[in-house]
């Protein structure tokens, strides 16, 4: 089966450096941007398990586990597109009223789903339910993409660490991991776009995007000192984002 070359990649990157580019100030534009971003992990999950599957000798209960991650990554693609189709005639987006912890949730299951991974264990310390005003789907990608990022970063693995606290009218998401840590030489342009540091296949999109859409929700994002990694999320608890709804 064919795969994507480094020039593939190239091409990628700069067309979604333009995209930015044409719109920087815009979030429509880095919504777009964040939803061709986040089509990747699916997108590779469900080749990586349709090349497996290619193989006669596949024995059945990998052939069901590999049809079960498709289904998953194919269902998340279905969402992303869901929300690049509003986005493409121009609706508003509505926030809901979201068990923060759930949200989290979802976001470690999806990031643990696509395979295999040893030796992992993420930990939630939250108490009790905490509502946040946001639109969902944009804030899961978020955490998904800061739980992916310490998973790939934990080879050996290790713990990733969630606490959820409410701070005066924000609440506070810190996110530490037992890795190897932040590199000093990208520490201080992490959350620009297309900075990052041997990681493979990487735009170094992630968490430019990440931190953008949490400040369209009216919250930031920073890192912290700890001997792994260690990202804080704030969010408010009153939103700033068009009409909120009650969530399902």
């Amino acid at each position: 089966m064919a795969r994507k070359s480094a020039n593939q990649d190239q091409r990628e990157g700069r067309r979604l450096s333009e995209t930015i580019r044409l719109d920087d100030a815009s979030t429509v534009g880095w919504l777009s941007a964040s939803i061709i971003h986040d089509l990747r992990n699916p997108l590779a999950t469900v080749c990586a398990g349709a090349e497996m599957l290619l193989d006669l000798d596949t024995p059945p209960s990998q052939a069901k586990r590999l049809a079960v991650n498709i289904y998953h990554a194919a269902y998340r693609m279905h969402d992303l597109l869901t929300d690049l189709t509003l986005v493409a005639h121009a609706n508003k987006p509505v926030a809901q009223k979201c068990d923060i912890g759930e949200v989290v949730r979802a976001a470690s299951e999806a990031a643990l789903h696509p395979g295999p991974i040893q030796n992992i264990k993420i930990i939630l310390n939250m108490r009790g339910e905490l509502e946040v005003p946001m639109i969902r789907s944009r804030i899961e990608r978020v955490f998904f993409n800061v739980i992916t990022n310490a998973i790939e970063a934990m080879s050996a693995g290790g713990e990733i660490r969630i606490k959820v606290r409410k701070a005066g009218d924000y609440v506070l998401i810190d996110i530490e991991d037992t890795g190897p840590g932040i590199s000093p030489r990208i520490r201080e342009r992490l959350f620009t776009p297309f900075v990052t540091l041997g990681k493979k296949n990487g735009l170094g999109l992630g968490l430019a995007l990440s931190r953008q859409t949490v400040l369209d929700h009216g919250g930031d994002m920073w890192t912290e000192p700890a001997a792994g990694a260690r990202f804080v999320v704030r969010l408010p608890l009153i939103t700033t984002i068009g009409t909120v709804a009650r969530s399902a």
